[in-house]
């Protein structure tokens, strides 16, 4: 399971290797898939997931789709002292803005890095660059 997050964080790493927050969105990418091979059927033999990478000329954003759990995802309130549990914390640190949507069959989980400071009303920071976006899939 390891072999995978590391394929994944070297994905994202070597895609955006000249984005400033490249350390945070390799973090995240980190947490995303071992929350997927930890708490989803992306798990068992011949489960897989999907890693989708974003960028744009301000920011960049990446999805993981696994393969769902009956669990519904959430932010523990976890005391000072929780040895684990912090990886969607560690997530909603770091992203300008982070989500999840799918049921128990699959999820996706999206966190958006931006690079400058971006006045956006009524649409989301990933929305609003779509003239200079590129995108890669794992």
């Amino acid at each position: 399971m390891a072999e995978h997050v590391r394929q994944a964080r070297e994905f994202a790493g070597f895609l955006l290797a000249d984005l400033p927050r490249v350390d945070d969105v390799i973090l995240v990418v980190s947490e995303f898939a071992a929350n997927a091979l930890r708490h989803t059927a992306s798990a068992r033999p011949g489960g897989r997931y999907v890693v989708e990478v974003r960028r744009w000329r301000d920011g960049a954003s990446v999805a993981l789709t696994d393969e769902g759990s009956h669990k519904v995802p959430r932010v523990p309130d976890l005391g000072d002292l929780a040895e684990c549990g912090r990886g969607l914390q560690t997530v909603q640190a770091l992203a300008t803005e982070w989500h999840w949507t799918g049921d128990r069959r699959s999820r996706t989980f999206t966190a958006t890095f931006l690079t400058h400071a971006v006045m956006v009303t009524s649409i989301s920071p990933s929305e609003a660059f779509h003239d200079d976006l590129r995108t890669a899939v794992l």
